[in-house]
């Protein structure tokens, strides 16, 4: 069911949920866009600081719904469970005209269920990698979600052959940077920001969430003790708090937060966690090693799962093994460090950091779509009919 429009189009009012970091950023955007094709729309959200100051009305952060692998999810079942009768109330409550998830689709689909019944309009931005992983919820997508934006571009055909409605609007992050209007050479003047050491930078990104933060930053502070080459600096993440990366502190490492990108910019090699980041370091031009390390019960029904060799992005995207992956007991910071040297040596880029940012160049064109990802999805949004049986 589209939105409805009444003839006091100031009273609309859209429900968007994001539950991480990522979430959002892109759905800052989107608000931004809602906001300037209808600029009397009410909106409310779950999510955080960049909905907050797009305009949205938080109800909650989503910090505290930041659950990741099964186990985490098993033993937090009764807070997730009270979440969803929670946003059950807000839906009720609030009436809105239309229900919007932005990627967290464990959580989104099942209230996309919930609003469906409710007989609001229902979108799902940024897809679940049911490519990679669970093929069977496509079912679910298609008989409770209206419209489906996505992001990758090989996704609209593989949503559209079974037949839901997809919507495909190119990846935010190129609208990210266009916003920004950077490049690699506008952010040299960043390093200078970074401590008094002339040492070329290392990038330490151990996630988004608090669970991967304990269990991959003692392993990439391990592996910058052994790498005094590089001024190792850790990117804080939205939603955590300083004393996450105590380790860090302890050791005397920078951190920062907030400046992912621009720590990015400046880096000339860097540890990434398998998810968004990777992507972005690929856009933005620094050499890396993918890694990540879950729960062993997590990583093997995972592995079981598993409809692709690659975990990373730009590996994914590429359909090659482009930037070394390591997960689990792979991912030890020997073996990190053995991946640095071969990328940077300290003082310049070896031939395998070259290669690897000559073959990630294809990556920009890929993700590019017709126009602006947060505009098209807002337009869908608020104009969508649904699709005739």
């Amino acid at each position: 069911m589209p939105m409805q429009h009444t003839n006091q189009e100031t009273h609309r009012c859209i429900f968007l949920l994001a539950g991480e970091a990522s979430g959002d950023l892109y759905g800052g955007m989107l608000i931004k866009a809602l906001l300037e094709q209808e600029p009397g729309l009410k909106i409310i959200a779950w999510g955080g600081e960049h909905m907050e100051k797009a305009g949205a009305q938080l109800l909650r952060h989503y910090k505290t719904m930041a659950f990741m692998g099964i186990l985490e999810v098993v033993k937090n079942l009764g807070t997730i469970q009270g979440l969803f009768r929670e946003c059950e109330e807000v839906l009720q409550s609030h009436q809105p005209d239309a229900f919007v998830g932005i990627d967290y689709p464990g959580f989104n689909l099942k209230m996309a269920k919930k609003a469906k019944q409710m007989g609001l309009a229902t979108h799902h931005y940024i897809s679940p990698s049911l490519w990679a992983w669970n093929k069977r919820r496509v079912h679910t997508i298609r008989k409770h979600i209206d419209q489906l934006h996505v992001i990758l571009p090989f996704e609209k055909q593989w949503f559209s052959n079974h037949d839901v409605d997809v919507n495909w609007v190119g990846h935010p992050l190129l609208e990210l940077e266009s916003m920004e209007g950077v490049n690699r050479s506008e952010h040299a003047g960043n390093i200078s920001s970074y401590g008094q050491s002339q040492a070329p930078l290392l990038a330490l990104i151990p996630g988004s969430r608090k669970q991967e933060v304990e269990r991959l930053l003692p392993v990439f502070l391990k592996a910058a003790q052994q790498l005094p080459q590089f001024t190792a600096v850790v990117s804080g993440a939205p939603g955590l708090e300083k004393e996450d990366y105590q380790l860090a502190t302890d050791q005397g490492i920078e951190i920062r937060f907030g400046a992912m990108r621009s720590l990015m910019h400046a880096s000339s090699v860097g540890l990434v966690t398998s998810g968004t980041a990777t992507l972005e370091a690929a856009l933005l031009g620094m050499p890396q090693v993918i890694c990540y390390r879950t729960s062993g019960l997590t990583y093997h029904i995972a592995k079981l799962l598993a409809r692709t060799p690659w975990i990373g992005l730009p590996n994914i995207l590429l359909q090659k093994h482009v930037v070394p992956e390591r997960i689990q007991q792979d991912c030890d910071h020997r073996t990190l460090v053995e991946d640095i040297n071969k990328l940077h040596d300290g003082e310049a880029l070896l031939s395998n950091g070259r290669q690897q940012l000559d073959q990630l160049q294809p990556l920009r064109n890929q993700l590019q779509g017709s126009g602006r990802p947060s505009a098209q999805v807002a337009d869908a949004i608020l104009n969508h009919r649904p699709r005739k049986a």
